[in-house]
C-alpha cells in the first residue's frame, strides 16, 4: 500500500525539491524558446538558488518515503514579503508520478493552510499553453481573472500567463 505524506519542506528536501522542479519543467516545456540551453541553465540555476531560502511556505508530497512533488504559497503582491500567503506560486510533480492525484493533494493542502489563516481567496498563475495544469485548477474551482503576457525574470523571456482565483 502506498503511503502519501504532505509536510512542510525540510533542509533535507532542498536538493530533491530543486530536482523535481527542474525535471518537471524539462518534461513539460511548452514553448520553443524553453529548449534553448541558456534558458534551461537559468531555470536550473534559479531552482537551485531558490531552495536555499524560499521565503514562503513550501509543501512537499512524499510517497513511500520519497519526495515526488511540491508546491509553494507566497504573497501575490509582494513575493517573499510575508503574509498574506494567498498565492500558489509553484506546483511541481515529478514526471513519472504525474496523473496520480499528487498535484491535487498539494494544492488542497496549500488551500487548507490558507483557510486556517482566515484568507478569503486563493490565486494561481499558469502558462497559457499549460492546458493540463489549467484543467486541474479549473476542476479545483479556480476561475480566470486575467490573461496577458508577463516577463519571466527566471527564464528571461516574456511568458503568456493566466491568473486564476477561487474563494476559500
Amino acid at each position: 500500500m502506498t503511503q502519501r505524506l504532505l509536510r512542510t519542506m525540510t533542509d533535507a528536501d532542498r536538493t530533491g525539491v530543486a530536482d523535481i522542479g527542474y525535471s518537471s519543467w524539462l518534461a513539460n516545456r511548452l514553448y520553443q524558446e524553453w529548449f534553448d540551453p541558456a534558458v534551461e541553465a537559468r531555470a536550473r540555476s534559479w531552482l537551485q538558488d531558490w531552495v536555499k531560502d524560499p521565503k514562503c511556505d513550501v509543501v512537499v508530497c512524499v510517497l513511500d518515503g520519497e519526495a515526488v512533488g511540491w508546491g509553494a504559497r507566497d504573497n501575490y503582491e509582494e513575493p517573499g514579503g510575508g503574509p498574506p500567503l494567498d498565492y500558489v506560486s509553484d506546483l511541481w510533480v515529478r514526471p513519472d508520478t504525474q496523473g496520480r492525484g499528487i498535484g491535487s493533494a498539494i494544492l488542497n493542502e496549500l488551500m487548507d493552510r490558507m483557510r486556517a489563516e482566515g484568507l478569503k481567496r486563493a490565486r494561481i498563475e499558469v502558462a497559457q499553453a499549460n492546458l493540463r495544469a489549467l484543467d486541474l485548477y479549473v476542476r479545483q474551482g479556480f476561475r480566470e481573472t486575467w490573461r496577458g503576457v508577463k516577463m519571466s525574470e527566471t527564464l528571461g523571456l516574456p511568458l503568456p500567463r493566466i491568473l486564476l482565483e477561487r474563494p476559500l
